[in-house]
Formats: C-alpha cells, structure tokens, sequence
C-alpha cells in the first residue's frame, strides 16, 4: 500500500441535551477529557466548539478506527459536563452567537472582526494531505480547486439555522463566506506568488496571521500539507473517511501530474465561487456548474466523474473499499442535511439531536436482538442485499444483530467483503454483530481470519425477529 499520509480535523458544537441550543461548555468539556479521557481536546473560536485531530495516518482504514475513538470520548466527556456534541456545520437551533475563548489570538479577532468573530458557531472537517515541499503544494492546490464543488457537497451537512431551513444543505458555506478571506482560492504561479498575496492582506489587516489565510484549500501554515477546509464537519463517519480518501487521492494525483509537467485546469476564482455556492445550496440532491465543461450538471453524477478518474489512484492508495462504502451510504440515506431534514421532519428536536450526536447509539428496538438471514448462496450477485439487509436493522434500532448464515452452502469472497462492511456498520453504530454460520462457513471464516473480527456461534434453537 502507497500513497501520502493524510489527517483529519473535526469540530464539533456543544449544545444543551434537551433544547439543542448551543452551549459554552468547551473549558468543561476540555477538562473533562483530559482529566477522565486523557484526551487533548482543542479550543475554538467560540466557548461552543471543540476540536479533535487524529494523528498521521497511512490510509482511510486509520483515519476510520481513529475518528470512531475519538467521536465517541468526545460524546462521554460532553455528557459528563452537562451537555450534547453534535457533528452539524451550524447550530440548527437557538442563538447563533457565542462567547470567545479566551486567548490572546481570539480576543485580537473579536476586536478585528466584531460581531463577524462572535457568530462562529460553525464547524469544519479540514483534510491534511501530505505533499514534498511548498512549491509542489501550491501547485497541488491548483490542481484540487476545480473539485470544490463536488468536495463540498459531500459532507453538506447544515441546513437549519435558529430553528429554521435555511433552503441551503451547507448554510455554514454561507456563514464563513462573510470573511474576507474565504472560499476558492485564485490560481498561484507558485509559492514566492502565494506568499505575496498572504503579505498583502496582512498588510491590509483582512488576515492578522497565516493561520487566517482561510481559503478552501491552501497549503498549510503549520505542516509540510495541503490542507482542504471546503467541507462541513461530516454527519458520519462513512462521510468523512470518503472525504479523505478523496481528497488523498486527489493529491496524490496532482502531485503525480505536477512532476509529469501536466498543467491544472486554470478555472476561473467565479466561475468557481458561483459553483460553490450553487453546491452549497443544493448538496449532493442537486446540480452545480461543472467548471470543467461548463455545463449544469447533477452533483452525484460530477461525483461518480472524480471517482472514476482517481479509482486506479484509490486502488493504489488501499482507499477504495472505503470510497465505495461511503458512495452506498450517500446514495441510502442522501448527504448530512437530507438526514437533519427527515429526522426533524419525523421526530422534530430529540431525533435530530440524536441522529447527529458525535458517537451516539441510536433508538434501540424493543425486539433487541434481530436475526439477518441469508439461504443457499452467498456470491457477487447478493452480497449487496446481504450488507444492506443487515444496515436496515440497525438504522430500524437493533440492539444486536445477528447474521445467520446456517443455511448457507457456498460463500465467496465477494461475501467477506460484505461482512467486513457489515463489521464496520457495527463498530460505528455500537450495535454488536454476530455470525451463526454452517460448517462450510465456517471453514471459509477461520481461513480468512474473520472469527477474530466477528463473534462465530452455533445455531439458535428459537428463532428471532427477521429484518428485510
């Protein structure tokens, strides 16, 4: 397995367990997870966010394990300090203001920006993407820009704000566009062209540091990466780890076409921000400028486009699995904001908040266990329906699935890639899944490994519920 190393950040919203309006518990929450978690949580802008950052990781499995871990000590120490953390690009009720945190660099923001600094409650999923050095990087982000749109659509993760629809699936896009250094960046020459135009809005007081230059995407101010900050904090995991994986990819391929002499698509910063903007309103539902041929197309159909170009990339990069789980998941259950609208629409305040809580378990059933089974043959033709059979249980609030396979006479590999998904389902909703298999099973489990993943059991005499 090639490919850079890649890291993501998450920031989450601290908000009152009932009402759901946002909270200024981070000092709380901070303590909480350092004290009882040891866990070093990040400060925000505002005393109503928190941040987690997983280390460098070598692929999209990684970034996985680490973000399920930390998502689920962020929810424990939020609930030990009174409050919700919620993965919601903007705070979907209640005031949008907050307090500043206390600092230095903030409270000098407060007094630049005003009221600006004060209505940041609104939180990002910013991908790091190792690159050579910071000529290449700049050139790389040349190369990622024309892909916003699509980037941003993914995770497009904020449509209510105060209680309301705001009509847009990314309304936190709208917020952050207000600074005066924000969305696509323009094409660069190269690093001496990028470090000019940094100078020039600090001396013009629009940025009062490199860590301001907010930009879409831009190279790091810190670390030797690119750094895309397009999307909103992801609604799931299976959002995010596509959006790294994504984005590795992307980078990967620049960086290969940079050294190749292969010049970017030189879209124009207008023709990008309209793009954008019509993403943002839209999210993955709708269509958006495509600025590599100018025409108005679905945004899905633009995301099948960029998986298709990078999928020997992704292949390269071990990522593709993980690129093909998170499509599934989109096309099941749509973006972030089409989750947030059926949630609300059906259960109104608890089942939003309960839907986006970081780590939260969902509704259990009252029937507990429930049984997935699948007859004779399991093969490439039904693996599909297996895994999807086995997500309906659990999103219908299983307590614990068990997948009864005793019937079963043959089963291929195209099997134990579905019940590595089926695996991954479970760890991320905290439902346990277990396996009842026949002996020809089995056999095909132990060799492959998957007893040490999934528990293996005999047949039950009594038989469950089934789903699907």
């Amino acid at each position: 397995m090639s490919g850079p190393t890649v890291g993501v950040e998450e920031e989450f919203l601290l908000v009152d367990p009932v009402t759901g309006v946002a909270v200024n518990r981070a000092d709380e929450v901070v303590a909480v997870a350092r004290q009882v978690f040891g866990l070093a949580l990040d400060y925000e802008l505002t005393g109503t966010q928190v941040e987690v950052k997983t280390s460098v990781c070598r692929d999209a499995d990684q970034v996985r394990r680490e973000l399920l871990d930390l998502r689920r000590t962020v929810a424990l120490a939020a609930r030990e300090a009174g409050c919700r953390a919620i993965a919601v690009g903007a705070p979907p009720f209640g005031d949008t203001t907050g307090t500043i945190t206390d600092g230095v660099r903030y409270r000098r923001i407060a007094r630049e920006f005003g009221v600006l600094a004060g209505q940041q409650l609104i939180c990002g999923c910013h991908v790091h993407v190792a690159v050579p050095d910071r000529e290449t990087a700049v050139l790389v982000c040349n190369h990622v820009r024309p892909w916003l749109p699509v980037l941003g659509a993914v995770t497009a993760n904020s449509p209510f704000s105060g209680g309301a629809d705001t009509g847009f699936a990314s309304w936190r896009s709208m917020v952050w566009s207000r600074w005066p250094v924000s969305g696509p960046p323009p094409v660069f020459a190269s690093w001496q062209h990028y470090e000019s135009l940094c100078d020039t809005m600090l001396s013009a007081g629009t940025a009062l540091d490199p860590s301001m230059v907010y930009w879409d995407v831009r190279p790091s101010a810190r670390w030797p990466t690119v750094e895309v900050r397009v999307a909103d904090v992801a609604a799931g995991i299976d959002d995010v780890v596509l959006l790294a994986a994504l984005v590795r990819a992307l980078v990967t391929q620049a960086v290969a076409d940079i050294r190749r002499g292969v010049p970017p698509v030189p879209v124009p910063a207008e023709t990008l921000r309209q793009a954008c903007w019509r993403a943002a309103r839209d999210g993955l539902a709708g269509g958006a400028l495509d600025v590599l041929s100018g025409r108005l197309v679905p945004l899905r159909r633009q995301l099948d486009d960029l998986v298709s170009r990078l999928t020997p990339v992704l292949e390269a990069n071990g990522d593709l699995p993980s690129v093909r789980r998170g499509l599934r998941v989109l096309d099941r259950d749509g973006c972030g904001a089409d989750r947030q609208r059926r949630a609300h629409r059906d259960g109104g305040v608890e089942a939003l908040l309960r839907l986006v809580e970081v780590g939260e378990a969902r509704t259990r059933s009252p029937h507990g266990v429930v049984e997935v089974k699948s007859f004779a043959e399991v093969d490439l033709s039904n693996c599909d329906e297996l895994e999807r059979r086995c997500a309906r249980a659990v999103a219908a609030g299983a307590e614990e699935v068990v997948l009864d396979l005793s019937e079963v006479t043959f089963f291929g590999s195209s099997g134990i890639t579905a019940l590595a998904g089926i695996r991954e389902l479970g760890l991320e909703r905290r439902v346990p899944i277990s396996v009842v298999a026949s002996e020809a099973v089995a056999r095909v489990l132990r060799a492959t490994a998957m007893v040490t993943l999934l528990p293996l059991h005999v047949p039950r005499e009594r038989p469950l519920p089934t789903a699907g």
